[in-house]
């Protein structure tokens, strides 16, 4: 059973396209009305409200009607950070964080709104600003001496003043630190209204079955402004500006790609070359503020995976590699209950997301497969999120999810850990509450340590001890008297203030996956985008091929689930479906298993079909069930080095061909192997979609060398 959300009038719930706004809240769920039919009701109960978030076609802003946001949405022209180019966002970062820091001096009298008082407390806050940076370009190195780091000069008193300003104006929305100048320039027309017509009516000389090439037209063009000018003249008028060649090349340039491409060639041809595939597509409340922080654990262990310890002798085990790994948590501070928890070889970004995205769904999941006997029912939306200076909390990629995710960041000036005292206390339950209980301890100093043979007492894996952190968690910290809530539990406190406040509202599973998701470029063809060898599809996308020059686009894909994916189209995010059917619900790992089957029993075939594909995912499922119950197999996370050579070496050049291809004029599938495998780096654009030269083993011509892949 779902509690109730913390859902306000003020909340934008979108439906298929469909917009509603809060009505009012029920003991039992919400009635939504529909924004643009009066008397149209939508009647969700909570469990019902919690499921429809999850579908690809939904999407729920809390705070989109908030009269500050309206503005601040209308002058930056985008709806999300994630929208944004790089440098851009990281500006907005780097903003948020002097207004953070300034909040941070604020509070303690040290700065106060005036310009005496900021001239004086500037370079201290730009310490702390620059303390972040640095930590940041660190890239998780240890300092050293000579180093250079680059660092942005500060602001002024008054340009201060103004960032402050308009974030509050903008609600505490980090959009309001968008700078004005990201869309700056001069867009007027350089040409008058009647040069304008003239030139669009030279235009259309190049929209025909002649197929002059723009030289002729840019030829056409000038004739006829000459010709215009000498009427103008004896008329009185002032002559029109002469368009250049390179003027008329840009505006043909312009020009939709398929309506010139039919102007010029006809329905048949430009349908041909445009082929489209029409399937394929202080706290009061939980979750109010997270603390999230990182910690060396208190323990050696082995540094390996359960299953790789199996079937070792003793001495073998001897051998293998021990120390420390580090756990990242976030920590509720209403409940103090814990929402989330991932344990990392070395401090980095990709742990610190994935910490992020288990804070927003339930992990009764992970609870169950560690054995323990209470549920982990504990997460919600995003508000305030408060870290230290670790390198992961303040990289860009870490903030822009949290602002995507419609939260924002704290970071609290550096010596200063009360200000994340929740957190910390955490971290020193677990080392005396539990690590006492553990081989391997590494105690809190070499004198307490004294002669005890940690490394030599080393004897649990990485998984075990992920399993025993997590039902010490769920199983006892939640439901034990806790100090802190005057002798009430976590899980009863939680249970408690959701009842009465309810909680910040959990995340539409498309914003999840715009903020979390893990991100690609890719080129758009036919039938869509290619990922992994599953195409994806969907109507924005297919429009995209058909009318923009353009070819490639940004994606942010779910490894839990490969049935539908966000694809970026110019600043904005739409959700497109897999082609091949059989993917709805199936995760990576089995995805990755079963891809390896099948490349084993059919490599001789060209173009695999949706039902074989279909019945080894279920094998796989099937077979790998029992195993998944192992608390092991929950803990297996993606590097991107490890997807990167997936990539490479596994889904080169896959084809699936879909179920019911009637009706598609699905052109045939290059062969299984004949592909150029191109990287897989996001910024990269290595190679481009060219028609595969060679035949099938059964064709009359040989197959040339010239391989591709249509999954870049």
């Amino acid at each position: 059973m779902n509690l109730p959300f913390r859902v306000s009038v003020f909340g934008l719930l979108t439906v298929d396209g469909r917009k509603y706004k809060l009505d009012r809240k029920t003991d039992f769920g919400y009635q939504f009305e529909d924004f643009d039919e009066t008397g149209r009701n939508l009647s969700l109960t909570f469990d019902e409200f919690a499921d429809l978030l999850q579908r690809p076609d939904v999407t729920f802003d809390p705070g989109y009607y908030l009269p500050e946001r309206q503005g601040v949405r209308m002058s930056a022209g985008v709806e999300a950070i994630a929208s944004l180019p790089d440098d851009v966002r990281s500006e907005v970062v780097w903003r948020f964080s002097w207004v953070d820091g300034f909040y941070q001096f604020e509070r303690v009298d040290e700065a106060k709104r005036t310009d005496f008082s900021l001239q004086s407390a500037i370079p201290s806050i730009e310490a702390h600003v620059n303390k972040q940076a640095r930590a940041a370009q660190s890239n998780w190195r240890n300092p050293r001496a000579g180093k250079k780091n680059v660092f942005r000069d500060p602001p002024s008193p008054r340009t201060l003043r103004e960032w402050v300003r308009r974030y509050e104006k903008a609600g505490g929305s980090p959009l309001g630190l968008i700078p004005g100048t990201h869309r700056s320039g001069n867009r007027t027309a350089r040409f008058c209204l009647e040069a304008s017509r003239l030139l669009g009516e030279c235009l259309e000389a190049y929209l025909t079955r002649k197929r002059l090439t723009k030289k002729n037209v840019a030829d056409v063009c000038r004739d006829r402004f000459k010709i215009v000018n000498k009427h103008r003249v004896v008329e009185g008028k002032p002559e029109l500006t002469i368009p250049s060649r390179r003027k008329v090349e840009r505006a043909l340039s312009e020009l939709d790609p398929y309506f010139t491409c039919v102007q010029r060639h006809g329905v048949d041809y430009a349908n041909r070359k445009f082929a489209l595939y029409e399937e394929g597509v202080t706290t009061s409340y939980p979750m109010e503020r997270v603390e999230i922080d990182e910690w060396c654990v208190d323990l050696i262990t082995i540094l390996a995976e359960r299953g790789a310890l199996d079937h070792l002798s003793p001495e073998e085990l001897a051998k293998l590699d021990r120390g420390r790994r580090w756990l990242y948590l976030a920590i509720d501070c209403a409940t103090r209950c814990v929402v989330g928890m991932r344990l990392a070889e070395k401090p980095n970004c990709q742990d610190a997301m994935a910490l992020l995205s288990d804070i927003t769904r339930d992990k009764t999941d992970l609870a169950i497969a560690a054995g323990c006997k209470s549920t982990w029912h504990h997460y919600g939306g995003v508000s305030s999120l408060v870290t230290d200076l670790g390198v992961a909390f303040v990289d860009d990629e870490f903030r822009s999810a949290v602002f995507d995710a419609h939260g924002v960041v704290e970071t609290p000036r550096g010596g200063l850990p009360r200000l994340r005292g929740r957190v910390e206390r955490i971290f020193r339950t677990f080392g005396t509450a539990l690590m006492p209980l553990l081989a391997g301890r590494t105690f809190s100093d070499p004198k307490e340590r004294g002669d005890y043979p940690s490394e030599e007492m080393a004897s649990l894996s990485d998984d075990v001890l992920m399993e025993i952190l997590i039902r010490f968690v769920v199983d006892v910290y939640h439901n034990i008297p806790h100090r802190g809530l005057n002798g009430e539990t976590p899980n009863n406190c939680w249970k408690r203030l959701a009842e009465k406040m309810g909680i910040v509202p959990q995340l539409a599973e498309t914003t999840r996956r715009k903020a979390f998701g893990v991100r690609y470029r890719r080129r758009v063809f036919g039938k869509g985008v290619r990922l992994f060898g599953i195409d994806y599809t969907c109507q924005a996308l297919r429009e995209f091929y058909v009318h923009e020059r353009r070819r490639h686009v940004h994606i942010k894909v779910d490894l839990n689930d490969l049935g539908w994916i966000m694809i970026q189209i110019g600043k904005k995010w739409y959700a497109a479906r897999a082609l091949q059917k059989c993917f709805d619900g199936v995760s990576y790992e089995h995805w990755e298993a079963t891809a390896r089957q099948l490349r084993l029993k059919h490599k001789a075939e060209a173009v695999l079909q949706e039902k074989i594909v279909s019945d080894a995912l279920h094998a796989i499922i099937q077979k790998n069930s029992e195993e998944e119950r192992r608390f092991g197999a929950v803990l297996k996370r993606q590097t991107p080095a490890g997807l990167r050579r997936a990539g490479e070496d596994l889904f080169l050049g896959l084809s699936i061909e879909t179920v019911d291809p009637e009706g598609l004029d699905l052109p045939p599938e290059p062969d299984l192997f004949g592909h150029f495998i191109p990287s897989l780096d996001e910024g990269e654009d290595t190679t481009e979609d060219t028609a595969d030269q060679g035949q099938s083993p059964t064709g009359d011509r040989p197959r040339t060398s010239k391989w591709r892949i249509e999954n870049d």
